[in-house]
Order: structure tokens, then C-alpha cells, then sequence
């Protein structure tokens, strides 16, 4: 069974950009896009209420702490896969619910893309373009926050649909995090600009 788990992943290594598909911690299956972040581990876990053998992988956003279990994806041998995927193009436009953009959890203030607006079935494209930060505001809401102009875009929830991209490398990396905010400053800001 190892042989076959091996088999699995051969050919890939940390930092490739992959799409993975197996089962969370909770036993659901789940997809993740993003980047290998570690190297895969064989676990023992349970599967359908039996011990089972399978292999971990670390799937997210550059810089994310492989061990924050919102990364792990268990492959088994008859099921799970792994592929490659090409990496996502700075300012290419997605429309989907705010869950599915790489990184955004209520544990991390540092996901930065762009926000072209509000999605949904009547939406047929962007109708701005600003870097925001995506900050969790407290009771499942999460601001899209510009801190250089200290204004919130929108306040929306994971399953809000709206237009988004990825930032170019350079303006991700120039850009002014809020983590250094002092803690009650932060609130003030969000609830400005909505």
C-alpha cells in the first residue's frame, strides 16, 4: 500500500502548484488548489470508522503553516488524486464564493487580492479593480479592507460571490499589512468605509 501511495505523488515536490482531491480531517471529501507546502507524510488515520493507511498533503497559499489542518488533504490508494496545475496569472478575474479564494480563513489578516465587486448570476464582470486585504471581522464576516486608503469595500460572508484576482508579485509584496494595527483600531477602520 505504500508503493501505491508513493506512486501517487511521484514526480511532485514542495512548491509545485497542484490541485488535490481526497478527504479532509472530518472524513469529507474535499478539492484544494494552491502549492505543496510540505513534503507528503504517510498517516494513519480512520476511514469509515476503520484505521486506514494514506497520504497527507499540505495544499495552500505561499507562506501558509503547513501544519493549519485548513491545508491537509489525505489521498488513499483507490481514492484521491493529484495533478498539476498551472499557477494563477496576476489579474485574471475569478468570480466565486469568498471560500474559495487561497488563504482566507478566520486565523489569517494577511490574504491580499484584488476586488473587482460583487458576483452573482447578474454579474458579468468587474466593476472596479482594488487591492484589498481580506481581514475576519468577528461572527463569521470579513471585510475587504484597503489599508493605505483605510477604506472597507464591502463586509461579506465565505459564501458571498464576488470578482476577484490575484495580485502581481510586487504590489503583493509592497503592500502594507494590517497585522501591525492596533487591536482597536481595527474595527473603527472596517466599519468606515461600509
Amino acid at each position: 500500500m505504500k508503493a501505491e501511495l508513493q506512486k501517487m505523488i511521484d514526480g511532485f515536490s514542495v512548491g509545485d502548484h497542484v490541485t488535490a482531491t481526497g478527504s479532509d480531517t472530518r472524513g469529507h471529501e474535499v478539492t484544494r488548489t494552491g502549492y505543496l507546502l510540505a513534503e507528503p507524510k504517510l498517516v494513519n488515520v480512520r476511514r469509515n470508522g476503520s484505521p486506514a493507511k494514506g497520504l497527507r498533503l499540505c495544499v495552500g497559499a505561499k507562506g501558509t503553516d503547513p501544519s493549519e489542518r485548513t491545508t491537509w488533504t489525505t489521498l488513499f490508494p483507490d481514492a484521491g488524486s493529484v495533478e498539476r496545475t498551472p499557477e494563477p496569472e496576476p489579474g485574471k478575474w475569478l468570480m466565486t464564493e469568498l471560500r474559495y479564494v487561497p488563504g482566507v480563513k478566520a486565523s489569517s489578516h494577511n490574504t491580499r487580492i484584488l476586488y473587482g465587486g460583487n458576483g452573482g448570476a447578474r454579474s458579468s464582470g468587474p466593476t472596479q479593480c482594488a487591492p484589498v486585504n481580506v481581514v475576519y471581522t468577528d461572527e463569521g464576516l470579513y471585510a475587504l479592507w484597503d489599508p493605505t486608503t483605510d477604506k472597507t469595500y464591502a463586509v461579506i460572508t465565505l459564501a458571498t460571490k464576488i470578482w476577484w484576482a490575484h495580485l502581481p508579485q510586487d504590489a503583493a509584496l509592497d503592500a502594507p499589512s494590517s497585522s501591525g494595527e492596533p487591536e482597536d483600531t481595527e474595527p473603527t477602520s472596517l466599519a468606515s468605509g461600509s
